[in-house]
């Protein structure tokens, strides 16, 4: 597995610009995001498979999708992601059309490409491919409250891919 975003605490704020969110930043074996042009070059060279880890009051959950990529700078690095198998929910396509995540366009409080009247990466302090601002918040500060597990906290969390053979 290729890990693409971790979070274990607080040492790094993921309330970061495009420009950052594109490269990539923080410290692999801590804070971390691969960087939307990595994601991009290695997703369009090959077959991928989208797994997400969180830890919520000491249990672990799981959600993966069979297959994953995402689009160019071009296409807003828009996510797009099949074949959902898990623990908790499919997390990228709630039963509530504006949460849905899966094929939307990411974006970061500099460059707002969600479909919401606002901000949601703005509000939210975090970049990430926002529908109407809820559901799927991994990059928010840490230890927030998330609406993609009932109002849990999550301690820690991931997304990771792997290429399919």
């Amino acid at each position: 597995w290729i890990v693409i975003q971790q979070r274990i605490d607080d040492s790094q704020s993921f309330n970061q610009n495009w420009t950052e969110y594109k490269s990539g930043f923080g410290n692999y074996n801590k804070n971390f995001w691969l960087g939307l042009e990595k994601m991009h070059q290695l997703t369009t060279s090959a077959d991928y498979r989208l797994r997400f880890e969180v830890l919520i009051r000491g249990s672990w959950y799981s959600d993966e999708y069979d297959h994953f990529y995402i689009r160019s700078e071009l296409m807003k690095y828009s996510l797009n992601a099949t074949g959902y198998s898990g623990d908790k929910c499919d997390i990228l396509n709630s039963p509530i059309d504006i949460y849905i995540h899966n094929g939307m366009k990411f974006s970061t409080p500099d460059r707002d490409n969600d479909l919401s009247s606002g901000n949601c990466a703005a509000y939210y302090l975090s970049g990430n491919w926002f529908n109407n601002c809820a559901h799927q918040l991994v990059n928010t500060p840490y230890n927030s409250t998330s609406f993609l597990y009932k109002s849990s906290r999550i301690t820690l969390c991931r997304m990771m891919m792997k290429r399919n053979f």
